[in-house]
């Protein structure tokens, strides 16, 4: 047995609370073994025996493979502990061994040593149920669209989107009212809600590097705009979700600007991280080496000091509490002390306990998903699998799948439901552009995008097929002339209608991979009543798909919107895809 292959954490994604009640636990292994049990207290727990005295008294529970990739299998079970905690390990079968694998390792599972040492086996103490990670109920339903407020769209302006510089200092004009005017046309996409990136007082076009977290911008409008967007915005469904920069802030602001003019007498001098003084030449000339900055312009803040805290506290719930907003993204958020975002998180919970807590992390982010920190993050991991196998074609289907579980099985279910994912936004290259302009797989990452549990992300422009690379070209205003001939709206309406209808079956975490083959996948995910197929079909020739549980069936076409009937194969054509909806028996 490939004992190296094995790997289980307790009290971690592969072993949580799913609620109250309910244990999760995952098992990977190499394939080599058959089958998989977990064993853990019997509710009788320590029993008295004539000959060996009192012994621990076990049960064994099977468990179901969950996913086989090239690599491994991935083994789950849920359990309902008697009393609220457990003790456990695991019985792993192969072709010629039988082994008990616990927290110390490997053992005979009769090695009587081993037997009622309890303390090496794997343990959840107890379950508390304020610590079951659950993001707010309405995150997993909700349909983001990223706006860059600069951008997006001035009414006002005739010529709109006629400039071609994007650079940081090339102001476009978007304001806070061209973004009520185009709600309609959100909601009418089935947006339910937008994320702005930086809205506040800043001397950039994105706003990043923040003068003043009180104001907003006046090139965007004022707060009596910014309250009229948010109302409109609610009365149409559609929660508001602003960007808050508070790892650092703009080298303008008079808290730097204090700390520039009056050195180390600066009350404001340990907001900041100075190395040394002075931070100017004689020639007045920045000395960038001596304070920690994002870049430059944009000073590090030190969120361990009590007064920064205080203030940045002050700005996120003045937000909630006077514009209503459903929630922060906080940028860069894993650069910020993890003491100070736990605290920022009482006190917003406090104020509004639905309110939604997301952070710019691009890397695996378990330690800030614990349930004292955030509610998700924005899950660039769980898109680039499909990105890179689909837009790209540098993956191969195998490859695909065993990074698309890895992804999925990084975070515990409950945590998967708080995620916000996304294929492109404005520090990543455009959709169109990424899919070498191909229609037919941008339509396909799409249709995966809305697969995905937790919430989802579409970034301004992908519905028209606006193309950008890295920064700045992905970051071009919106354009809104009939000159775009690639058009993406009626998929996404779509998608957003089915997904929308049926949160559960298209946001539910676990999928059955019925075919994988080169170039060719069969995806199921499916409810008590519900099941969903999408088949792809990657290579340039027609391929005939045998799916055993679907001969002879009738079901509907979701995209075609239109019934069919299964024969005794699916013939799809070369570089297509099909999404169809069945009863589940």
């Amino acid at each position: 047995m490939n004992q190296q292959a094995v790997y289980h954490k307790a009290n971690s994604a592969y072993a949580y609370m799913k609620d109250a009640q309910t244990m999760c636990l995952t098992l990977r292994t190499a394939h080599d073994v058959e089958s998989a049990t977990l064993l853990t207290d019997h509710p009788d727990g320590w029993v008295k025996d004539e000959k060996k005295g009192y012994y621990w008294k076990k049960t064994e529970i099977e468990m179901k493979k969950l996913y086989q990739t090239v690599r491994y299998s991935y083994w789950q079970v849920e359990h309902h502990p008697s009393n609220h905690q457990m003790r456990y390990g695991f019985l792993l079968e192969g072709e010629q061994e039988y082994l008990l694998y616990i927290e110390r390792g490997w053992f005979s599972p009769k090695d009587p040593f081993i037997e009622n040492d309890i303390n090496s086996y794997f343990a959840f103490p107890y379950m508390h149920e304020s610590e079951v990670v659950q993001a707010p109920s309405w995150v997993n339903e909700t349909i983001w669209y990223q706006v860059m407020p600069d951008r997006f769209y001035d009414p006002s302006n005739l010529s709109w989107g006629s400039s071609k510089q994007f650079g940081q200092y090339d102001f476009h004009g978007g304001t806070l009212e061209g973004i009520r005017e185009k709600l309609p046309y959100l909601r009418n996409l089935g947006i339910s809600g937008i994320y702005l990136t930086p809205i506040f007082k800043s001397p950039t076009a994105h706003k990043y590097d923040t003068e003043d977290y009180m104001e907003i911008d006046p090139s965007f409008g004022t707060k009596e705009s910014f309250k009229s967007l948010v109302d409109a915005a609610h009365a149409l469904g559609i929660r508001v979700l602003l960007d808050g920069v508070f790892n650092h802030i703009g080298d303008q602001s008079v808290f730097f600007q204090d700390v520039l003019k009056h050195g180390e007498q600066s009350i404001y001098k340990d907001w900041f991280y100075i190395e040394q003084f002075p931070l100017e030449d004689e020639e007045d000339t920045r000395i960038v080496d001596h304070y920690r900055h994002f870049t430059p312009n944009m000073p590090k803040l030190n969120t361990l000091n009590k007064d920064v805290q205080t203030y940045l506290i002050k700005v996120a719930l003045y937000w909630v509490e006077e514009y209503n907003i459903d929630g922060w993204r906080l940028d860069v958020v894993n650069e910020i002390d993890h003491a100070f975002l736990r605290i920022l998180r009482a006190r917003l919970k406090d104020v509004r306990p639905d309110c939604y807590i997301v952070g710019e992390i691009w890397h695996h982010a378990d330690a800030w998903l614990q349930g004292d920190q955030l509610d998700g993050v924005m899950n660039y991991p769980l898109g680039k699998p499909i990105l890179e196998w689909i837009a790209a074609n540098r993956l191969s289907t195998l490859e695909f799948q065993e990074q698309f579980v890895q992804a999925l099985l990084q975070y515990s279910e409950n945590v998967n439901q708080g995620m916000l994912t996304l294929l492109d936004s404005h520090d990543a290259p455009r959709l169109y552009e990424y899919a070498g302009y191909d229609r037919e797989k941008t339509g396909l990452c799409l249709v995966m995008l809305y697969l995905l549990p937790g919430s989802i992300c579409l970034y301004y422009g992908t519905e028209i097929g606006m193309d950008g690379g890295e920064d700045p070209t992905n970051r071009k205003p919106m354009q809104w002339t009939d000159e775009f001939s690639v058009d993406f709206k009626t998929l996404i309406k779509r998608l957003s209608s089915l997904r929308q209808c049926n949160i559960a079956l298209f946001a539910g975490t676990q999928f059955e991979f019925l075919a994988v083959q080169e170039n060719l996948l069969v995806l199921k995910k499916k409810t008590k009543t519900q099941a969903l197929y999408l088949l792809i079909n990657q290579s340039q020739e027609q391929q005939r798909i045998e799916i055993t549980e679907l001969k002879n069936r009738k079901g509907r076409d979701l995209l075609e919107q239109q019934p069919i009937l299964i024969g005794n194969a699916i013939v799809l054509a070369s570089t297509s895809y099909k999404l169809y909806n069945f009863e589940n028996n």
